[in-house]
């Protein structure tokens, strides 16, 4: 059993929108990506307004399609940034936020093809 995604969030939103599901479902997936590397980028460079921004945008996203677990790390690595940490704790909470991206997409891949 998959924890990575809220399937009931997911079939509720195909009851509610049916197949406009798939397209928010390959929009997420076309753009968590570069999200994930635009945060990555941000850590590198110490860019802290940017990490806070990539972050609260992976946050929302996440959570909009029901991956709770990578909406908290993001969430956590946020407030890291509004904290002005940008140091091993986040790299670490960013280790965690790459991982769970990673399951989270094979999730709604697999998903998306038993539409």
């Amino acid at each position: 059993m998959n924890t990575s995604v809220d399937i009931d969030n997911l079939n509720m939103l195909k009851e509610l929108i049916g197949d406009d599901l798939k397209e928010i479902l390959n929009a997420y997936i076309s753009t968590a990506p570069n999200l994930v590397c635009q945060i990555e980028n941000a850590l590198i460079s110490q860019n802290i307004d940017d990490l806070r921004l990539h972050a609260h945008s992976l946050k929302g996203s996440s959570a909009n399609i029901g991956a709770n677990t990578l909406s908290s790390f993001s969430a956590s690595l946020e407030q890291f940034a509004k904290d002005g940490q940008a140091g091993s704790e986040a790299v670490q909470m960013f280790t965690k936020i790459k991982n769970e991206n990673n399951t989270v997409l094979d999730f709604l891949n697999n998903y998306i093809q038993q539409f």
